[in-house]
């Protein structure tokens, strides 16, 4: 186990805490959600960590747009599967220091990658859809 042993964590705990940190996050961001979209509370800073409102989107997608859809599903790609294979090294640095075991992390890795090259242009289209809504609206 390494030198967590002596504080009492497993790798049990680890994937606890992780797990309890994801569910958190998508509760709070559906929270802001439902309070933004029925005016409850006005967008600031720490809801739009978790949620865009429309103004916000608006200016976010044509960013985006402007780059490409190519980009956009290269680049989040790329940064999420980094992102992906980083915190596989600090969970085997934290729990034992087992390199060879990073290959156990191969089919997360690889699963993320063909199910992102699948989803992400689905995504695209998907914002492509909300952005010419709003814009619609406006004009």
């Amino acid at each position: 186990m390494g030198n967590w042993e002596g504080l009492g964590i497993n790798k049990a705990m680890i994937l606890k805490i992780m797990m309890v940190f994801v569910i958190t996050f998508f509760i709070i961001s559906l929270i802001f959600r439902f309070q933004i979209k029925s005016n409850k509370i006005k967008p600031g800073k720490i809801s739009r960590l978790f949620y865009l409102d429309d103004e916000k989107f608006i200016k976010f997608w044509e960013k985006k747009r402007n780059k490409g859809k190519l980009k956009f599903v290269l680049y989040d790609d790329v940064i999420i599967s980094i992102a992906i294979w980083f915190t596989s090294l600090i969970v085997i640095v934290v729990t034992d220091c087992d390199f060879s075991k990073l290959k156990n992390a191969l089919p997360v890795f690889f699963g993320f990658l063909i199910g992102s090259t699948i989803g992400y242009p689905l995504r695209w289209n998907k914002n492509e859809k909300k952005y010419n809504e709003l814009t619609k609206n406006i004009e």
